[in-house]
């Protein structure tokens, strides 16, 4: 309290409201190679398929491409939160264009590549444009790939537009779109940019405006909005298919130009050299930091033994989420009667598999032993895929319909939709070898469905952690209580704090236990564990003691048939020891 000087009336608000907040546990990420566009390097948050086909195409033929995309729309079948970014092969090139004063275009000498730009990051195209009249300015696509080989600009100045509403210039071949835009520019500085796109997969097909932008050569200008309407601010800041870098002389200028054509962007290539586990793991660690980024799940999609780890090193470090691991194709796709061996091998480091192997041992990772068959509708056609999208999705439901201390495996929760075949069946005897070896089989029960029928991380031990549930369950208890008691940091270590402290943390633990989480738990904070050393060191501990609710893997049912007079007391007694 203060020391008061004089007579007044003090009032005082003390929040003891600090309550444990909820923890989302179902927000994926996956990584995507050679996707037909989208930004790259970014993280972009879709929230359904449409979103996903938007923002980075429709499948393509490249088989990377197509099972990380579907693989991602199977998540999105049972999710509704997930973390996409785009990766590239190096030498990938941006279609792009440079514009001349008689409204013509001319194609770049050397197509640029990501490295050729400021911060690797097309937002912050910025090329010195010559500084005589040749090409007052130049545009690249958004990103880089043949995607932007699909789009054109068309440019109109107010002294063109005078002429286009007085009913001049009917035969440019930019007519009929110039004389549909109604808004007069507002003098010699403006210009409108339209932008359009052919639909992708049909380079005979119709053009579509996409965006259209009316801006100035004044960096100050604005609209009647107040906003920006500097060229360079308002394309790059805005526009989803090009950038663009404006003559530095000719800011402030009036602008002379219009393009009587479209001007094609062009020479945009998805490279040859493919993308690396180094590109890969470069998108990673866009997640890598938890106070930063909130995301619960990798989903993996048939990358390589070496990203696999790295997610799951992302995921120990973060602590606060799992990576869900798919086996190699060619370990259960026309493997027929091997699968067992080298599947088993493959996870063991033996064998053939000596060099690429999935040998870790982690409670933060769980991998699935099986790929599915789904219909690419963009495509017309079945296609096999890792089945870790549709198990990533399966985490997601199970935290909507129950919580996240739920397996996420079985017939109640578990069942794959939309998936024609699996690429092999394992019977009890093949499930009872996978199951001890930590690879989690995907089944398929007649008249019942194709289930996950696993919930083991890749601990290789006898703990509590060798489940996905207990994981789970873990990390939503570190992150939630971890989260609420930063509001502790800085205050008084003393008995006041540390029983506000316990105030907290009880009812959620107790909410929890209510929902099947737990069986029983303490929590500790006293002078027993906050000793004076650890005081003195401004240090203050917290034991929470849980029992983790175990899930029920094995059921046994004995069906003991009795003499018409016996006791079921007597008999129970003899069979169950009770």
């Amino acid at each position: 309290m203060a020391f008061y000087l004089s007579p007044l009336v003090d009032v005082n608000e003390i929040d003891l409201s600090i309550t444990i907040p909820a923890v989302a546990t179902s927000i994926g990420v996956i990584i995507l190679r050679n996707t037909y566009k989208g930004a790259e390097l970014k993280k972009t948050f879709v929230s359904n398929e449409n979103d996903l086909i938007n923002n980075f195409g429709e499948p393509t033929e490249n088989i990377d491409c197509y099972q990380d995309m579907l693989s991602a729309s199977g998540f999105l079948k049972y999710g509704r939160k997930l973390y996409a970014t785009r990766v590239m092969s190096e030498d990938a090139t941006f279609a792009g264009i440079k514009v001349m004063p008689d409204g013509q275009g001319e194609a770049y000498d050397t197509p640029y590549v990501l490295n050729d730009l400021v911060s690797e990051d097309p937002d912050e195209f910025d090329k010195d444009v010559v500084v005589d009249d040749t090409n007052p300015l130049w545009a690249i696509a958004s990103s880089r790939g043949e995607w932007g080989n699909n789009i054109r600009i068309s440019i109109l100045d107010k002294t063109s537009q005078t002429e286009i509403s007085s009913g001049g210039n009917d035969t440019w071949e930019t007519y009929p779109l110039f004389s549909s835009l109604d808004e007069p520019l507002q003098d010699y500085h403006s210009f409108v940019m339209v932008i359009e796109e052919q639909e992708q997969g049909d380079s005979d097909g119709m053009w579509s405006v996409k965006e259209i932008f009316n801006v100035s050569t004044k960096r100050k200008a604005i609209d009647d909005q107040g906003v920006t309407r500097y060229i360079e601010n308002v394309i790059n800041q805005r526009s989803k298919f090009i950038r663009i870098s404006f003559k530095d002389d000719a800011i402030e200028q009036p602008w002379s130009i219009a393009t009587s054509a479209p001007i094609y962007l062009q020479d945009g290539d998805n490279g040859s050299v493919g993308v690396t586990d180094a590109d890969i793991m470069d998108a990673l660690d866009f997640y890598e930091n938890p106070e930063e980024i909130d995301v619960n799940m990798f989903i993996d999609s048939n990358k390589s033994e070496t990203v696999k780890k790295y997610m799951n090193t992302i995921c120990q470090k973060r602590m606060d989420c799992m990576a869900v691991l798919d086996c190699p194709r060619d370990l259960v796709i026309s493997n027929r009667g091997d699968e067992v061996t080298d599947l088993t091998e493959w996870r063991k480091g033996l064998g053939s598999s000596i060099v690429d192997n999935l040998n870790m041992n982690s409670s933060y990772s769980a991998v699935y032993a099986n790929w599915i068959e789904v219909y690419d509708r963009y495509n017309r056609k079945y296609r096999w895929i890792p089945v870790s999208g549709h198990v990533g999705g399966i985490y997601a439901n199970t935290d909507q319909t129950n919580d996240a201390w739920w397996a996420p495996a079985g017939l109640n929760r578990a069942i794959l939709t939309n998936v024609r075949r699996l690429a092999w069946n394992p019977d009890l005897g093949k499930r009872d070898i996978l199951y001890r070896n930590g690879l989690n089989p995907v089944v398929s029960f007649a008249g019942q469905g194709k289930v996950v029928w696993g919930q083991k991380t890749m601990l290789d031990k006898s703990s509590a952690f060798n489940r996905v549930n207990v994981r789970r369950l873990f990390i939503v208890l570190e992150k939630a209580i971890s989260t609420a008691s930063k509001y502790f940091l800085f205050e008084p270590n003393d008995t006041s704090t540390r029983e506000s402290l316990i105030a907290m943390i009880n009812p959620f633990l107790r909410d929890v236990k209510g929902r099947r989480g737990i069986y029983d738990f303490r929590v500790v904070c006293d002078e027993t564990n906050n000793t004076p050393e650890r005081i003195d060191r401004n240090e203050m501990w917290v034991s929470i003691y849980i029992k983790p609710t175990r899930t029920a893997e094995f059921i046994v049912l004995n069906f003991i048939a009795l003499k018409t007079g016996a006791s079921f007391t007597e008999a129970a007694s003899i069979v169950d020891g009770v």
